[in-house]
């Protein structure tokens, strides 16, 4: 059963990596036997999301953020009964989805730490959505403040809190709150396989634009961790730039790692099976 850490045993245990020049990596894992193997590799993170759910059966990630299914049991189920039993040091976080307004938050947190996740992170978020529709849930009560207000929750139950953000008014907000112990620029949907968005932008633009939101990170909570997400990140090399032309700590993966890992792999081994003959004297 995964190990539960403290805040600040968890930030501890970052730091350590990042002052040793080793950059963080933090990925999903949909299911057990994806988080039992991404352990062995040796990352530092491991997030449960209703996204890797359906990556995993198949899905393109914004299946989860679509109102087909609760997003935040799927979290707590399959963390309880599929990941965390599966992971042994690693810590692991929970993606919550903090517009529920059918739960106590509070309460759902303290479940979640007592079954063993260490940090909360807010996901499916309001941030991903934008123009009008966006702006009528934020007028209707069904806005990105809740997030907020549940990364505090989890940061007085003494749990390690990131926050991701799409766009620079959410930076500002999340930032300004000092919340998050990790701060996420999301790029994008991750390009790339199956699923993937084949028009995302580059990487280069991409590195631009996570760089101006990690400057708004460095003046209002400079103490937070930075990682780098989606577009055009899919490969070690594309990790290796954003370190390089960004002030990054590290990346967090999804797709990346849950999905495009297996997608051709999985092919061309069944086709290998398949392309077995019989002998030729075989009767």
């Amino acid at each position: 059963m995964a190990k539960r850490y403290s805040r600040q045993e968890f930030l501890s245990r970052l730091w350590t990596e990042i002052e040793q020049t080793r950059p963080l990596v933090m990925t999903g894992a949909g299911n057990g036997i994806a988080a039992k193997f991404i352990e062995r590799g040796g990352v530092d993170i491991i997030g449960v999301y209703n996204t890797g759910y359906f990556r995993m059966q198949g899905y393109g990630s914004l299946a989860g953020m679509l109102p087909m299914a609760d997003a935040n049991e799927i979290v707590y189920r399959i963390g309880r009964q599929e990941i965390l039993p599966q992971v042994k040091q690693v810590p692991v976080i929970a993606g919550l989805n903090g517009v529920d307004v059918l739960r106590d938050m509070r309460l759902l947190i303290e479940d979640c730490k007592r079954i063993g996740f260490s940090g909360v992170h807010n996901f499916p978020t309001v941030s991903w959505f934008d123009g009008e529709f966006r702006q009528t849930l934020e007028n209707t009560g069904l806005g990105y403040q809740h997030e907020i207000d549940m990364l505090k929750m989890a940061q007085d139950l003494d749990m390690l809190t990131i926050g991701y953000a799409f766009n620079k008014k959410d930076t500002e907000q999340l930032l300004e709150a000092a919340v998050p112990d990790i701060f996420i620029f999301h790029a994008g949907i991750t390009r790339g396989g199956t699923t993937g968005y084949a028009e995302g932008r580059s990487l280069e633009e991409m590195a631009m634009r996570s760089q101006a939101h990690y400057e708004i990170a460095k003046q209002l909570c400079p103490d937070a961790i930075r990682l780098a997400h989606g577009a055009a990140l899919v490969s070690p090399e594309d990790a290796q730039y954003m370190l390089d032309c960004t002030d990054c700590h590290g990346v967090q993966l999804g797709s990346s790692i849950e999905r495009i890992a297996i997608e051709s792999p999985l092919e061309e081994r069944a086709a290998s099976f398949k392309a077995v003959c019989f002998s030729a004297n075989a009767k």
